[in-house]
């Protein structure tokens, strides 16, 4: 009884990492995915800043 109790217990634990494993690469892609549209506007900002900062 004990050897089907312990079993289950593995079992139910590589499931919980295997699912956290999932997650965690699903949310870094569309974090990627998310990232990767920024820098253009991160540069148009960029841009401005120097226009307004040299204006003097």
């Amino acid at each position: 009884m004990e050897a089907a109790v312990a079993e289950s217990m593995v079992s139910i634990v590589v499931a919980l990492v295997v699912l956290v494993t999932g997650v965690m690469l699903v949310t870094s892609h569309y974090r990627r995915e998310h990232h990767r549209d920024r820098p253009a506007t991160r540069a148009d900002g960029h841009k401005l800043w120097e226009r307004m900062r040299h204006r003097h």
